[in-house]
């Protein structure tokens, strides 16, 4: 890859303040060690190096960097180009259709997944394609063998293979050869230790929280675990004996794991038993399970067919039964298609499951690690403008303070409820409405730790309600469709806890019935004690606060009403204890500017500024300002005040 730019000579003379600058800055350069690593050894920048007159120095980007910032940006952004369009195919999609059409949508469909990974929304699901780097056969290759080994015509094998008739091929395998026939082979070819593939170990860099994985081999708790057993968890999702453990990264094995074949899902039976064998049944493990994730996390599918396997009609499924309702948005790193119909089609598919693709040449797999790695770089890259962006490990750092941790984890979702702190125990101007309730909405769009002890269900529900009831003061069909929507989640909470619902039938509730009946079923739910989790509790009142609000609204259509005080004190509550839970961080009614006035500040500019573009160095000023209260109060309980 050669950068090609219009060279300004370099001169390596600096005074004094400009070092005493460079010095500051250094921590940025950091961020940078991929171009700083191309700058300094690949033989395609031997031609920068000598045009900038750095070909004899012994640390060239750092004399670049230090000496001459503005050529340092202008060498990196051209660095930044060309590797993005290596790496997402430019050149291979560019003669599908003639024009820059696919390569665009991979363009800005890898700035989505890069926004998701920064917000720390995204899980990777990892399928058997991963695996083939590690000299494991695919899924496709191994039923091959295996009718091989059966003695079953490879050209009957071939059609089944080509209509994704996998459990067939399953099937015909074990009625001809028996069940224990096709486990034994099954544990010979996944059992062994494979080779670590690089793309595994960018998932390593990139994801230390929960992986998805439906293969049986042990690639990923080898590099995960990397020698410490300690450090990962492994749940088989056939028993979910146990939770995820926040401390260690957390593998769960859809399908099982190759070390109990008798514990896998491996024959066509066995997969009618975890899936439903007439029809699809989500209510099963796995079908619950990955309902779930599919419902409140970004999922990264790599090395996965996605064709019409189990997992993709239960994501169909799914979809079909949530109406209206919003999902979080899922990516695949796809193999791109050799014709321009194929690929609208694929994309098509994948579209409507709610998956957006990101493309790679064609047999080019060595580019699913180079996505992962550039993904890693640019996430540094971004580290260095905003230095506690969440979501990714940090690579090559030194070990963070315990208070950095703490701010890193929750720093951006603070970000989102500063605005509504602001008004915590004061009364919200009727003028305000609208966007008091679109801030709030915001709190429960995407997945916060304050509202992740909550039923996601509700917190999706309330997402769903508080769209309806701030788009307009009259109700028109997007607040219908969106009600509807929290309306079927509401049911579907309720039918879980075996109460009166609604949530198999197919009226076609009005908007009044829908801000009415809820209300009535959650104040009877509280009544009886019925609810265990004090935080689905308080999301229940704040539900209720919101529903009569509605019913106010109902009777206003010409102007929002006010937002009634039960709504901030509820949403208050709900809060105080999430911060209270998460954070060991009081929320009491009477101000106390001696301790916290720089922080009222930064939420009254939050609240300013509420959906428009953060100024630099505001998410700075939240942390510093955090940080101090964390030290003057000896990293015990602190104190944030408003109002």
């Amino acid at each position: 890859m050669r950068v090609i730019i219009q060279i300004i000579p370099l001169t390596l003379t600096l005074s004094l303040r400009e070092r005493e600058f460079a010095l500051c800055q250094h921590h940025f350069f950091d961020h940078y060690a991929d171009f700083n690593a191309w700058l300094e050894e690949s033989d395609d920048a031997q031609t920068l190096r000598e045009d900038l007159g750095l070909d004899n120095l012994s640390q060239p980007a750092k004399a670049l960097f230090a000496g001459d910032k503005a050529q340092y940006d202008q060498a990196f952004e051209q660095y930044k180009i060309n590797r993005r369009q290596e790496v997402l195919s430019r050149d291979y999609l560019q003669p599908l259709t003639g024009d820059e059409h696919w390569f665009e949508r991979n363009v800005e469909h890898f700035e989505q997944l890069l926004l998701q990974m920064a917000k720390g929304n995204v899980l990777p699901f990892v399928g058997a394609g991963v695996s083939v780097g590690g000299r494991f056969p695919s899924w496709q290759d191994h039923l091959r063998q295996q009718g091989k080994t059966a003695n079953i015509a490879s050209e009957h094998i071939e059609a089944l293979l080509a209509a994704g008739e996998f459990e067939t091929i399953i099937a015909e395998i074990e009625a001809k050869r028996g069940h224990d026939v096709f486990v034994a082979e099954i544990r010979d070819v996944f059992s062994k230790s494979g080779i670590i593939p690089d793309a595994v170990w960018r998932l390593t860099e990139l994801f230390g929280d929960t992986v998805l994985t439906t293969n049986y081999d042990r690639l990923l708790e080898q590099a995960f675990g990397a020698g410490q057993e300690d450090r990962i968890q492994i749940i088989n999702a056939l028993l979910r004996s146990e939770q995820p453990d926040a401390k260690r990264t957390t593998l769960i094995k859809l399908h099982g794991d190759i070390t109990k074949p008798g514990k896998c899902i491996l024959s066509k039976n066995q997969y009618d038993d975890a899936y439903g064998a007439d029809a699809l049944d989500l209510s099963l493990p796995i079908p619950k399970l990955l309902s779930q994730y599919y419902q409140t996390t970004s999922l990264l599918f790599l090395g996965c067919s996605l064709n019409n396997d189990r997992t993709v009609q239960v994501f169909r499924a799914v979809r079909q039964q949530a109406g209206d309702a919003e999902f979080p948005q899922h990516f695949s790193i796809e193999q791109a298609c050799d014709n321009p119909e194929a690929m609208a089609a694929r994309n098509a598919t994948l579209e409507n499951l709610g998956i957006t693709a990101i493309w790679f040449e064609k047999d080019r797999f060595d580019l699913v690690e180079r996505l992962l790695e550039l993904a890693r770089d640019e996430l540094n890259h971004r580290r260095s403008l905003e230095p506690d962006l969440g979501g990714i490990k940090s690579v090559e750092e030194p070990e963070p303070e315990i208070e950095d941790i703490e701010l890193s984890h929750f720093l951006r979702d603070f970000v989102d409820i500063m605005p509504l702190l602001y008004w915590l125990h004061r009364s919200v101007p009727q003028c305000e409405t609208s966007k008091y309730l679109l801030a709030m909405q915001t709190v429960f769009l995407a997945h916060s730790v304050f509202t992740e002890e909550t039923d996601q269900g509700l917190v999706h529900g309330l997402e769903l309600l508080l769209r309806a009831i701030s788009n307009n003061p009259h109700f028109d069909d997007y607040s219908h469709g969106k009600l509807s929507g929290a309306f079927g989640l509401f049911q579907r909470y309720l039918l879980a806890l075996g109460e009166h619902n609604y949530a198999q039938e197919k009226f076609d509730w009005d908007i009044r019935e829908m801000l009415t009946i809820p209300s009535g079923q959650f104040e009877a739910l509280l009544a009886g004690n019925n609810v265990e989790s004090k935080f689905d509790r308080h999301a229940i009142r704040l539900i209720i606060a919101l529903l009569k609000h509605g019913r106010n609204q109902l009777q206003s259509p010409q102007q929002f009403c006010e937002v009634p005080p039960a709504v901030n004190m509820e949403f208050g509550d709900y809060l105080s204890l999430s911060l209270s839970s998460k954070l060991n961080l009081v929320t009491p009614d009477r101000l106390d500017d001696m301790l916290t006035g720089d922080i009222n500040g930064l939420c009254k500019n939050a609240w300013d500024n509420f959906n428009k573009p953060m100024e630099i160095g505001f998410l700075d000023g939240v942390k510093w300002t955090l940080r101090g209260i964390l030290r003057r109060g000896n990293n015990k309980a602190f104190v944030i005040t408003t109002g």
